[in-house]
């Protein structure tokens, strides 16, 4: 194995359990329920690949149309403040820091914008450690398409298989095992329930599992 090949969303910072939270409170001061199910189907998709749009169902549920642009951006300012709070996934520095002294290559591969990884990575202080970027702004398809995988390995020169991938979702790791990677699937809050039996080794935390032992 010569690379380390992330995901974003979940994996190094769990973006995705405040977001549903933010979202299930909205549903709740309309008087409704979002359900957990529907969420879950977008969870590791690109936003234009997903199929569940929170805004067009809160709508459906309520028979009428609602203000998209002041629900939006209510919306962003109570799930940045809970986003903020989130601190770094347990383990993913250490194995970012291992893995530069041991001269892996270590790659990002998100089905989310180039934007929102960036800048969120650069405000954990998290940037330097990637060589290289891949998101949904740089492919045709997004995960669970292998495409991303693709990409980032041939971004080192190398063939997927010589590239571990650390995810967090059901689409995620179909991407990395499409593409021929060892899977490694780190689940958080709200993906825990989702089926993640393709990857290779399913932890709880990257905490929990050593990387030279790994390597090894």
């Amino acid at each position: 194995m010569r690379a380390l090949i992330f995901d974003f969303d979940g994996t190094i910072l769990d973006t995705e359990t405040p977001e549903f939270h933010t979202w299930e409170n909205i549903y709740h001061q309309w008087g409704q329920i979002l359900p957990r199910e529907l969420w879950l189907s977008a969870i590791g998709l690109a936003p234009g690949e997903a199929t569940f749009n929170p805004y067009t169902h809160l709508e459906v549920l309520l028979g009428t149309t609602v203000d998209h642009a002041a629900l939006r951006e209510h919306r962003r300012e109570v799930f940045l403040t809970a986003l903020h709070a989130e601190p770094i996934r347990p383990g993913v520095v250490d194995w970012l820091e291992l893995a530069g002294k041991r001269g892996l290559h270590i790659g990002l591969a998100s089905s989310s914008p180039r934007d929102w990884v960036q800048s969120h990575l650069e405000r954990l202080g998290l940037r330097a450690h990637f060589e290289a970027i891949y998101t949904s702004d740089d492919v045709v398809r997004a995960k669970p398409h292998p495409e991303l995988y693709e990409k980032t390995a041939a971004h080192f020169g190398l063939h997927p298989r010589e590239c571990i991938a650390i995810e967090d979702s059901h689409h995620g790791v179909l991407a990395a095992k499409a593409a021929g990677c060892y899977c490694i699937a780190v689940p958080n809050p709200m993906t825990a329930t989702m089926d993640l039996s393709a990857a290779d080794q399913t932890v709880a935390s990257l905490a929990e599992l050593s990387l030279e032992t790994l390597l090894g």
